[in-house]
């Protein structure tokens, strides 16, 4: 049985992210690109520190999962020999 896999949102890096730009005064495009708040940057090395957690833990799971069906064979094979 496998449990259902949590979603993952991978973010591109930061200078790859396209900004919408907003239309000054007299219908010209700003050529301003807004900066990220300090918050904002935080929250998103916590987004990023979080799914990196998230995916060792889901590698943690997996070996798990290899090893008890490698103990259950192994199990099996001892009962068979009995």
């Amino acid at each position: 049985m496998n449990p259902k896999q949590p979603t993952e949102i991978q973010l591109a890096p930061e200078e790859e992210w396209e900004v919408e730009q907003g239309l000054e005064e007299g219908g010209q495009e700003s050529e301003e690109k807004p900066e990220l708040s300090d918050k904002a940057i935080s929250y998103l090395a916590q987004i990023q520190d979080l799914q990196e957690q998230l995916q060792q833990e889901q590698l943690k799971v997996e070996r798990l999962q290899m090893a008890i069906r490698g103990f259950t064979l192994a199990l099996q094979e001892e009962i068979k020999g009995l």
